[in-house]
């Protein structure tokens, strides 16, 4: 659809220094969040130890930041440039606009995807996890995370709302074009397509999964309190509900407690995928407040460049907290491969190798 920009914009929405100032950050964040993410994939690929339905979802969230990092580079030319995409072809600035919707819109809804399966794992039954998550089922979980951000990235387009690219009236990043005619219902159309379903469900795992810590402990705490005995023995957590003498005295009850049983591993894991969360929304929720809000336009640029700051957060979150992914992250940094917990097949094989 041909349309004419509307002069009553002004096309210096951004003083020139200042978008050298937010090309310094995306370019950081560039190198930071393809470097970063890929570690957090590698270390996937080489041990076995990480190989778990909620680190299926946790690599997804790094493929989706991998590949919205891909687009910052062109991004930053485009803010760079004076007045029109300074290439023949505008296709480069096209992808970058699609990786950067479609990147941060798989994001949230593999966090909505995490948050949903640490609630099944941690309130559910073993037979009822084990039911909901087959290797069958993750893989159209994954892949529903990536068909919906793309279904609400191209849909609009192909019934012509809004036009994606360089935008020319603000000399900012590769995004939607403010200057359409429908360019307000795109952004619309972004800000509720991407961002409230994923959040809602988010907010509704932890609080349900909050609710029933809660009450767990609760009841702990009051059982221990009645028989006055101490509540962890050698290696069972408090969470088992047993005493010493429980677990001496009837071993096929403590079987089916601990099977029950919240393990101080998965309620760090919990966490740490709980911080992932809030630290996203921290960053994210501006953006498309500015998406969803037209009068807010001016502040859309330092909004994203605020976002694209997660794509590089995660995997430093993991490499000092998650207790699983840091034990190996680190071995790949020291280059201490021979020392990574479970080597995958993989891995052994370039082990060999190097000792031949």
């Amino acid at each position: 659809m041909n349309y004419t920009a509307t002069n009553n914009l002004d096309p210096s929405l951004y003083q020139y220094k200042t978008r050298i100032g937010v090309v310094c950050v995306w370019i950081v964040a560039s190198i930071i969040g393809l470097v970063g993410n890929s570690l957090v994939i590698w270390s996937v690929i080489l041990s076995k130890k990480l190989r778990t339905v909620t680190n299926a979802f946790v690599v997804n969230l790094s493929v989706a930041d991998f590949w919205t990092s891909l687009s910052y580079p062109w991004i930053s030319v485009a803010l760079l440039s004076h007045g029109s995409w300074p290439m023949e072809l505008e296709v480069p600035c096209v992808i970058a606009a699609i990786q950067l919707y479609t990147g941060l819109g798989a994001s949230l809804y593999t966090l909505a995807s995490i948050a949903l399966n640490r609630m099944v794992l941690i309130t559910q039954t073993t037979n009822t996890y084990s039911c909901w998550y087959t290797p069958r089922k993750v893989a159209v979980m994954i892949a529903t995370t990536w068909v919906i951000p793309c279904v609400v990235t191209f849909l609009p387009l192909l019934l012509g709302i809004g036009s994606i690219g360089y935008d020319p009236q603000d000399n900012t990043i590769c995004s939607d074009k403010d200057g359409h005619p429908r360019g307000p219902e795109y952004n619309l159309a972004q800000s509720v397509g991407l961002y409230p379903v994923p959040m809602l469900i988010v907010i509704c795992c932890y609080t349900a999964l909050y609710i029933h810590l809660k009450r767990h402990f609760r009841k702990q705490k009051k059982r221990n309190s009645m028989q006055g005995k101490p509540s962890v023995c050698g290696d069972v957590e408090a969470s088992s509900c047993l005493t010493c003498d429980d677990y001496r005295n009837n071993t096929s009850h403590v079987v089916a407690k601990t099977r029950l049983a919240i393990s101080h591993q998965q309620l760090a894991i919990t966490k740490n995928l709980f911080l992932v969360f809030c630290v996203f929304t921290v960053l994210l929720s501006p953006y498309f407040i500015s998406l969803a809000v037209p009068s807010s336009r001016k502040f859309a640029l330092y909004g994203v460049t605020i976002a694209i700051l997660n794509s590089c957060v995660n995997p430093i979150i993991y490499t000092i907290n998650h207790p699983q992914f840091k034990v190996v992250l680190r071995k790949i940094i020291l280059c201490r491969y021979s020392d990574i917990p479970e080597p995958s097949n993989f891995l052994k094989s370039v082990l060999t190798l190097q000792r031949n």
